[in-house]
């Protein structure tokens, strides 16, 4: 960042931006730019000359800005500088000389009179300044300083702002130069001795230095280059000149010139490099980076090399962005970081993620700036402002992180970067479990790819890399294998443990820094924990599309499925550290997928700070085992990379809190939640958490059976009845583990009607289609809002009696399962696995007729059959119930009974 010193004159405290030229009585004439050497990087002396139009007739220069051309600098650090109070005595050095100034006025009648030659000083900055010069107006005496800034809202050249000229004799010309190289004995002619109050330096009335052709003075010091030629060659460069009056404030007149083309771009080098390190060396761990970039500027008659134009850095693969980054941070916007204007950002500590250093020949000292996360836009999700204020200079630079949408891998791009001698640029991004980056897996030398491109056209762009080293696991472990351990941890359960109690249910499942990463996930639930699906609506299909559409923040605000398809919450944390990233999303019902009935989908608004990643949509198929109905759920693949951000999973919680949804198994046995999952890099891991639900003794247990037989051929000998099951429960009982029914002897199996009868191989395959039934089953639970039903089956097995099979279908699918033997007392089937879930109401209609499954062995209506019923609880209790079948027998009319009884 050298700042120039350039040719002329004066210039105004960074004026806002583009002043427009006013017409003003006064004019701006004869303006020129000139240098003695036009080379590429070259230290010329620069020259500046213009004349007013019109001064003091009637209009005076009040003040006046000049604007060198773009890439021209100055190193006031060349040259010695004046003290404040040297300068305030008129004493300043001849080592702090740094050119001259001829000066003419509208002073005695003469409207251009000759106030006479000056040395120019360069003295100590005051304030927010990157140089400072002073010279005595020659005949009158007067102070005047040059301020020193930089144009940082457009090109960073340099501007010279002279304030406050006297009215007494107004300005109308000026003739001034820099010198290239201010120590050089060819200005020795040149160098005023020190002046005094009395007698300031300089030549009254004269346009050059033979006043002090008697006593020049040598320069002790080195001669370094004190000015320096652009790098962009053959082009013209504008210089502007602008003129407020006393008379007219706020209107400027305006003149132009062009600086001479810059020849000769070939003499220039450019031999950059560029370095950085991690702020760790360990694997799948949050991290910082200090990255450097140095661009040797040789001071010496030479040209100076040509300076950085942009920077690109491919990052290694596997070093990515930290999903946990931007959690808690906000963003600077354009606005707050005063973009475009000449003052100092107003961006928020929140939104600061580290620091860096200019260094440069040129600048009094080290300029210290800050590093933001800058507002997202489209294109450049993660722009990085670098803000740097001191020495007349509000830098406003503007980086990007650019991650391959695929890999995560991270392009960061610096471009449009100053063209000023910036020697050495130092970045420090923070380090800490919110760094910016997340690590490699694998412990090697990962290489950083650079590319710099000069401002300097005519020079090749350098390529080149240096390595990263991660040489250790995360948390102090040694560096994992080529296959990563996958080690995943489950914790689940309910709030309320009570049998058959309401309660929500949370399941988290973590895995460590430097495991393998999610991939596929199964659960399979504990038989009995079952949910209550009445009332609750399903989310539709075009409202899960819909949100996948979304934007995360219209997501967050204005949910795509509808409230009433909500059971719970997820949480997911994201990214290496102790404190990763979290995201929370919402959790509906919706339907079959992947062949299961029903299915959860989980949507989570992708926010972290100030980046919205949209909308991440996880379906999960939800199964329920036709036998006991035990619940298995099938996530789809995890999602492994989102908005270019690998997620690094590190838990997921689910929370499922609707009330009155899920409800707890009345079985007390010790059970588990069991999981699979596969990582990222293949290995299978099966996971487990202890389950148990409590107070099983407590719960009642009184279900109730009533038969009936149906239809009119049902109680003679040899008929085959339809006989009507009915089996009830109380709300709050424990749940059914097993029934059997033992059917008297006046009831057989009619082998006749077992033609048909299906196998076990199509029970499977197609559930029996083309077999004739034996009956028709439903149940009417509390935990659906419709019946499931469906057919009854006699299933063949190995040898003995048929198997039943009652197929109950509706919202989900259910297979109870019967096994009939010959017991002493007749037929006994039992059913060996209940679902631990409410049966409410459970109906067999037995079908009876021509293809009845069983027939009488004798009139029922002689005696009323009695069956026995035996129920075991998941509880463990036990209860039986003997129940007479109510059949349709004509009563035997009085005479009848009366005859009887004589």
């Amino acid at each position: 960042m050298r700042r120039a010193i350039l040719l002329p004159v004066l210039a105004a405290i960074a004026l806002t931006a583009a002043v427009a030229p006013a017409q003003a009585a006064i004019q701006v004439e004869d303006l020129e730019t000139l240098s003695s050497n036009s080379v590429a990087g070259a230290h010329p002396d620069l020259r500046t000359k213009f004349k007013l139009n019109g001064a003091g007739a009637p209009e005076v220069a009040k003040n006046i800005i000049f604007d060198a051309p773009q890439g021209i600098f100055g190193n006031p650090s060349s040259l010695g500088k004046c003290s404040a109070l040297d300068d305030a005595l008129v004493q300043c050095p001849p080592l702090t000389q740094a050119g001259l100034i001829t000066v003419h006025a509208n002073y005695l009648g003469d409207p251009n009179y000759l106030l006479g030659t000056a040395p120019v000083y360069n003295v100590n900055t005051a304030g927010d300044e990157a140089a400072r010069f002073t010279f005595n107006v020659p005949t009158l005496n007067i102070p005047i300083a040059i301020l020193v800034g930089v144009r940082s809202a457009t090109d960073y050249g340099l501007r010279f702002t002279v304030s406050g000229i006297t009215q007494t004799a107004p300005l109308s010309e000026v003739d001034m130069t820099f010198w290239g190289f201010p120590a050089s004995n060819v200005h020795n002619p040149d160098r005023f001795p020190v002046g005094s109050i009395a007698d300031p330096a300089g030549c009254p009335g004269q346009a050059d230095t033979s006043c002090n052709a008697a006593t020049p003075e040598r320069s002790p010091l080195p001669n370094l280059p004190f000015t320096g030629n652009p790098s962009v060659c053959g082009r013209p460069m504008p210089t502007s000149l602008y003129v407020e009056t006393y008379q007219r404030p706020g209107e400027f007149a305006h003149g132009e010139a062009d600086y001479p083309p810059t020849t000769e771009c070939d003499r220039q080098t450019f031999q950059p490099f560029a370095q950085a390190r991690l702020t760790t060396q360990a694997t799948d761990s949050p991290s910082g980076m200090e990255l450097e970039f140095v661009i040797p500027q040789a001071q010496s008659k030479a040209a100076a090399p040509a300076q950085l134009r942009a920077a690109k850095l491919v990052l290694p693969p596997g070093l990515t962005v930290n999903p946990d980054a931007a959690d808690g941070q906000t963003a600077c916007s354009d606005q707050d970081a005063e973009l475009g204007r000449e003052v100092v950002s107003q961006c928020p500590d929140s939104s600061k993620v580290g620091n860096f250093i200019i260094e440069s020949e040129s600048l009094p000292g080290p300029l210290h700036g800050s590093l933001y996360f800058g507002e997202p836009v489209p294109g450049n999700q993660y722009r990085l402002y670098m803000v740097a204020d001191g020495f007349g200079i509000h830098a406003k630079l503007i980086g990007k992180l650019l991650p391959d949408q695929k890999t995560g891998q991270i392009t960061a791009e610096f471009d449009d970067l100053p063209q000023l001698p910036f020697e050495k640029f130092t970045m420090s991004v923070f380090a800490s479990d919110r760094g910016v980056f997340a690590t490699p897996t694998n412990c090697t030398i990962h290489t950083v790819s650079t590319r710099l491109f000069p401002w300097n056209t005519a020079l090749p762009d350098q390529n080149s890399s240096f390595g990263l080293s991660i040489d250790r696991g995360p948390n102090g472990a040694l560096c994992p294998g080529v296959t990563r351990p996958f080690d995943p941890r489950l914790n689940a359960g309910t709030s309320n443990s009570g049998a058959g109690r309401f309660s929500s249910f949370t399941l988290k499942l973590d895995r460590d820094d430097g495991d393998q990463y999610l991939g596929d996930l199964n659960f399979t639930m504990p038989p009995g924990l079952t949910a209550s699906l009445r009332g609750i609506t399903y989310c539709p299909q075009q409202s899960i599309a819909a949100a996948i559409a979304n934007s995360g923040r219209a997501e967050q605000s204005n949910p795509s499925c509808p409230a009433t398809s909500q059971i719970g919450t997820t949480n997911v944390a994201a990214g290496p550290g102790s404190h990763p990233f979290h995201a929370v999303g919402r959790m509906y019902l919706a339907g079959p997928l992947k062949g299961a009935p029903l299915s959860l989908v989980a949507v989570t608004p992708a926010l972290a700070g100030p980046y919205d990643y949209g909308v991440v949509v996880v379906r999960v198929a939800i199964d329920v085992d036709r036998s006991d109905a035990h619940v298995i759920a099938l996530s789809d693949t995890v999602p492994s990379i989102i908005g270019g951000i690998p997620i690094r999973m590190r838990s997921i919680q689910v929370n499922i809190d609707r009330p009155n949804f899920m409800i707890n198994p009345t079985n007390c046995a010790p059970m588990t939640v069991d999981s699979q999952g596969i990582g990222d890099q293949g290995t299978v891991a099966d996971f487990s958490s202890y389950f148990q639900a409590v107070n099983c003794a407590y719960l009642p247990f009184k279900p109730r059976l009533s038969v009936r037989a149906v239809g009119p051929r049902a109680v003679k000998r040899n008929d085959n009845p339809a006989l009507r099951f009915d089996l009830r429960t109380r709300p709050g009982d424990a749940n059914i583990r097993s029934v059997s029914v033992t059917l008297p002897p006046a009831y057989a199996i009619d082998q006749r009607h077992l033609g048909g009868i299906c196998s076990e191989r199509e029970l499977a395959a197609t559930g029996c289609a083309g077999k004739s039934p034996i009956g028709r089953v439903s149940t009417v639970t509390p935990l659906l809002d419709q019946p499931l039903q469906g057919l009854a089956y006699a299933v063949s097995g190995t040898g003995g009696l048929p198997r039943l099979a009652f197929m109950l279908d509706g919202q989900v699918s259910i297979l109870p399962r019967g096994e009939s033997k010959s017991v002493k007392d007749g037929l006994k089937t039992t059913v060996p696995v209940v679902p631990d879930a409410p049966v409410g109401h459970f109906r067999l209609d037995l079908f009876g007729g021509k293809k009845g499954y069983l027939i009488n062995t004798r009139s029922i209506c002689a005696k009323r059959p009695e069956i026995k019923v035996d129920y075991a609880a998941q509880s463990g209790r036990r209860y039986r119930q003997k129940v007479r079948v109510k059949v349709p027998c004509k009563r035997k009319s009085k005479a009848r009974r009366a005859g009887k009884s004589r």
